[in-house]
C-alpha cells in the first residue's frame, strides 16, 4: 500500500483540494478561452464536453479570485469606510465601462498579470467581475515604497479616477498613476477580521460627485433653480414697485 493511501482523509476534502488545485487554470477572455479549453480538456483522463470544463474553469477561477482573502479585504475596507454608496463593492464602477468613459470614478479590481515594459513601467492584466483589460503602472508607482511590494498576482487594487482609453472598440486600457492609489491588498495578505479592518485608516481621497455616497441626502439640499430665479424677479419687482411710490411721493412733496 502507498503512504498516500494510509491517510484519513475524507472523500468530499479530497475533491475540494483539487478543486482548488485545477482553479490554478485560468482561461484567456474570449474566444480564444474555448481554444485553451479545449486544449486543456484534450489531456484530461475523463474529457467532458468543451462548454462544460470552460464552465468549471470559470467558476473555479471565479472562487479563487472573487473570494480569496485579499478581495474579502477589499470588501469588508470599503463598507467600514464608506467609500462607496451603501458601502458594497458591487457600486464600483465596473472595467468593462471604460469602453464608453474615458474617467473611471472606482474601481476593485485583482492583478491578473505583471510584466515590465522594458521603459521602466509595467503593463499589468487586471479583473474584475464585468471584464478583464490591460493598464498602465507609472514607474513613479513601482519605486514608492509603499506599493512597489505589493503589486504582484494575486493582489487586489482600490483606485479612484482612473483614466481610460479605448483605441479600438474592443480594446480598452487604463492608466495608474501613484493619485490613483486608494489602497493595495497584498496576494498573500491575511483572513480579514473585524479588529484589523477597524484599525485601518480611512484613505484621503476625493471622489467625483457622482460616486460620493451621500449624493442623495446633499442633492435633497440644493434648491431648485426656478425657485431662485422667480424669488429674484420677485425681490426686483417690489424693489422697483417701491422705489416709484417714493419717486412720487417725493414729487407730491416738492409740488406741495
Amino acid at each position: 500500500m502507498e503512504l498516500w493511501q494510509g491517510l484519513d482523509v475524507e472523500e468530499k476534502d479530497l475533491k475540494s483540494f483539487v478543486k482548488r488545485c485545477n482553479s490554478a487554470t485560468t482561461l484567456i477572455p474570449g474566444p480564444t478561452g474555448n481554444v485553451q479549453a479545449a486544449m486543456i480538456n484534450r489531456d484530461k483522463e475523463h474529457v467532458q464536453s468543451t462548454q462544460e470544463f470552460a464552465r468549471d474553469i470559470a467558476s473555479a477561477t471565479y472562487e479563487r479570485d472573487f473570494k480569496s482573502n485579499p478581495w474579502l479585504w477589499a470588501e469588508q475596507f470599503i463598507k467600514f469606510h464608506g467609500l462607496l454608496k451603501e458601502g458594497k463593492i458591487a457600486n464600483a464602477t465596473q472595467l468593462a465601462s471604460c469602453k464608453c468613459t474615458s474617467i473611471l470614478p472606482f474601481v476593485a479590481c485583482i492583478v491578473k498579470q505583471c510584466k515590465p515594459n522594458g521603459l521602466g513601467d509595467m503593463q499589468i492584466s487586471i479583473k474584475d467581475t464585468s471584464a478583464t483589460v490591460w493598464a498602465s503602472v507609472h514607474r513613479k508607482v513601482l519605486l514608492n515604497p509603499k506599493f512597489e511590494q505589493d503589486l504582484t498576482v494575486g493582489a487586489v487594487l482600490l483606485l479612484h479616477t482612473v483614466v481610460a482609453f479605448s483605441p479600438r472598440p474592443r480594446l480598452c486600457y487604463v492608466n495608474i498613476t501613484v493619485r490613483n492609489i486608494v489602497k493595495i491588498l497584498k496576494a498573500d495578505i491575511c483572513q480579514p477580521t473585524d479588529e484589523l479592518i477597524h484599525a485601518t485608516l480611512k484613505p484621503d481621497i476625493v471622489l467625483l460627485p457622482c460616486m460620493d455616497p451621500k449624493i442623495d441626502e446633499l442633492l435633497r439640499k440644493l434648491v431648485k433653480p426656478s425657485i431662485v430665479t422667480n424669488k429674484t424677479k420677485h425681490g426686483q419687482g417690489s424693489s422697483g414697485s417701491d422705489g416709484a411710490s417714493s419717486s412720487t411721493k417725493g414729487a407730491q412733496t416738492t409740488d406741495e
